[in-house]
């Protein structure tokens, strides 16, 4: 294989279900890309087109995906897992492996090999919009212990992960998707903290995400992205001694986009350590670009030749140590489905204790929903009625509701969003009418800052997904026990 060649196998663009045209994925699979990024489809769907493109590839593709609760973070009809969040307050390692392990058999069931999970960002900053709830904890030995036990899932049954995004996003008030974000910690106190979980994973993870971030402690001009930046050569490579894949984050995200073009942001990320260009805005113009680039720069062809090794190595990761290919039927098999609603229930803490609901009328509220047929808590409502209460909406224009008003907030971090809570005047409308309640419960099915900013207490599953809502509702219903620990601070 030629320099040029090797270094086309380092572009992996994205590929969106039901977007993106499947005889442009065939083109650039000519052309030699190495992989893709896919978003969305159907399990037949993915499993099919998955299929077709490696048998049209020369060589094998290792096609990924941001799996990060399971399949069903982006494929309809996967198993619904616990947020990373949701484990912390679990602190439970066994169901950390199994969310990696049910990830693994229902995304390699489908030909995706690689995860781009887990998150290793710590949850130490309330405004943060794009982190939150993709965290394990704000503690980064929690997140380093629940990270293991998460790989070493993905890793039984051949799936490689990713620890993202270096080296931290967690202090940031931006979303990359839509710009730069600085983060203006110290890198000692970074190196304390930010970077322990990669700094003791080193040794075990497949791969790393690079976040497109400012970070002036560790890169001199601030204006160019960590991602892009030579000091990932430096810290993740040298210091920390990592070997395996560095993969950038999306290249057409607007941290990076804004401002370089895809052919100039490459050299620099294959230049500074990283391997993967993961979703260029324009995928056909890098790949020739970048194969020209490489033939006549020896610097540049030195530099993706290693990276090409690397991506040879990682693909020897992903052989089956035991056992036949998982069947396509596994993807939202009743057992994974089983297994989710367990976890679920483990998954869950208080913000405060209420009393909790027993067989009685109450008001349920969801301030963005404007009828009950537009709640995004079916699967709770129904749950709380399947329990024995008497569900009715809730009008906040009323005075005083004399029955107990439970709210259902959904707060959760999504990319392009920019929004983790509720505006002023919205948080004010739900705080008054919180006071006005003879009494009154939060329940949250993602951010837990929300019990801050609406000083209320109540009950946090930390996800939105149906297992979540069912576990939340039996526990309000005192149906089962909240076992779990609010794995980030709150001052209540």
């Amino acid at each position: 294989m030629t320099d040029a060649e090797k270094a086309g196998r380092l572009v992996f663009p994205g590929y969106k279900f039901g977007v993106d045209d499947p005889a442009r994925a065939h083109a650039l699979v000519e052309l030699g890309v190495g992989g893709f990024c896919l978003y969305g489809g159907e399990i037949q769907e993915l499993a099919s087109f998955v299929s077709r493109l490696q048998a049209k590839a020369a060589a094998p593709l290792l096609l990924a995906a941001d799996y990060e609760d399971g399949v069903f973070s982006q494929c309809r009809g996967g198993t619904p897992l616990p947020s990373n969040m949701g484990l912390g307050a679990s602190g439970s390692e066994d169901l950390a492996y199994q969310k990696g392990e049910i990830t693994a058999i229902e995304a390699r069931a489908m030909g995706v090999k690689w995860v781009f999970a887990p998150v290793c960002d710590l949850a130490t900053l309330a405004e943060n919009p794009i982190v939150n709830t993709r965290a394990f904890s704000s503690d980064p030995r929690v997140v380093t212990r629940l990270a293991r036990a998460y790989i070493q899932g993905l890793k039984s049954q051949g799936v490689l992960g990713c620890l993202k995004h270096f080296p931290g996003h967690g202090e940031t008030r931006q979303d990359s998707h839509l710009e730069l974000p600085l983060v203006k910690t110290a890198r000692a106190k970074m190196w304390g903290r930010e970077l322990i979980p990669y700094r003791e994973l080193a040794q075990e993870a497949s791969a790393v995400m690079t976040g497109h971030l400012a970070v002036p402690a560790m890169v001199r001009n601030k204006k160019t992205p960590y991602s892009l930046s030579d000091d990932v050569a430096r810290s993740l490579r040298a210091e920390m001694n990592f070997s395996g894949l560095v993969t950038t984050d999306a290249l057409n995200m607007q941290a990076v986009a804004k401002t370089y073009r895809d052919l100039e942001a490459s050299r620099m990320a294959l230049l500074g350590g990283s391997d993967i260009l993961l979703v260029p805005a324009n995928p056909h113009e890098l790949v020739g670009g970048l194969m020209t680039a490489a033939q006549q720069d020896p610097g540049l062809a030195l530099a993706a030749a290693a990276s090409f090794d690397r991506l040879t190595q990682a693909h020897r990761g992903t052989r089956l140590k035991n056992g036949p290919e998982p069947a396509l039927e596994s993807v939202g098999c009743q057992k994974h489905r089983q297994a989710a609603e367990r976890m679920a229930e483990s998954c869950l803490a208080w913000a405060r204790r209420p009393a909790l609901l027993r067989k009685e009328t109450l008001r349920y509220w969801e301030p963005e929903a404007d009828s009950p047929e537009q709640w995004l808590g079916q699967a709770f409502v129904a749950t709380l009625r399947e329990s024995g209460l008497k569900v009715e909406p809730f009008d906040p224009a009323r005075k005083q509701a004399k029955e107990p008003l439970v709210l259902g907030c959904f707060l959760s971090p999504r990319a392009y969003s920019g929004r983790i809570k509720y505006a002023p005047a919205e948080a004010g409308l739900i705080r008054a009418a919180l006071s006005r309640a003879k009494r009154a419960v939060v329940v949250s099915f993602g951010s837990p800052f929300v019990f801050e900013s609406l000083a209320a207490s109540g009950l946090c599953a930390f996800s939105s997904n149906e297992p979540a809502q069912k576990a939340a509702a039996r526990a309000l219903a005192g149906r089962i026990k909240v076992t779990g620990r609010m794995p980030v601070g709150l001052t209540l």
